[in-house]
């Protein structure tokens, strides 16, 4: 089934996680920004979604893990295009999260892309899946609630959570 795609304002009603302006070097042959180049913005609001969560008070102690991930291209990214990334949680396990990344291109008024991701919290100890410490878990369900109120559910998406993760 396809992902319902959301409208601009849905997406910038998302928190802004990290923006900039497209530079000349993002571009490729074919006159738009590289592929790779979209995995680098969404990686950097990722990190930044990781800190807003609570992870730095656990360095050393948790972290997450990428279980899977569905990218969709839907507009180009030129040079000289203002873009920004915003991130909301579709859904939670007691050790998994769904969420999902837009890129926006604030200078066309598009979502030019979506980056789905599944994770899974970890013990950095033991490398091996564990449950989400209190205060992200609380975090992370006040992620998915201002998601939903912005008008963004699962049907935004194509992953699923399923039980307790393996890895």
């Amino acid at each position: 089934m396809a992902a319902v795609l959301p409208t601009f304002e849905q997406a910038l009603a998302l928190p802004r996680v990290s923006g900039r302006v497209i530079p000349a070097e993002f571009e490729d042959g074919n006159g738009h920004m590289n592929v790779s180049h979209y995995f680098g913005l969404h990686g950097e609001g990722l990190w930044q979604m990781h800190r807003d969560l609570g992870y730095r008070a656990y360095q050393g102690r948790f972290g997450t893990f990428a279980k899977e991930q569905h990218v969709r291209y839907l507009r180009e990214v030129l040079v000289g295009h203002e873009v920004s990334v915003h991130i909301g949680h579709l859904g939670r396990t007691p050790k998994a999260l769904c969420g999902i990344s837009y890129l926006v291109n604030v200078t066309t008024g598009a979502v030019a892309n979506s980056f789905e991701f599944l994770a899974v919290n970890v013990d950095l100890e033991s490398r091996r899946p564990a449950e989400f410490p209190p205060e992200v878990a609380r975090v992370l369900d006040e992620s998915i609630a201002r998601t939903t109120a912005a008008g963004i559910g699962p049907e935004y998406g194509v992953l699923e959570l399923r039980g307790a993760p393996a890895l």
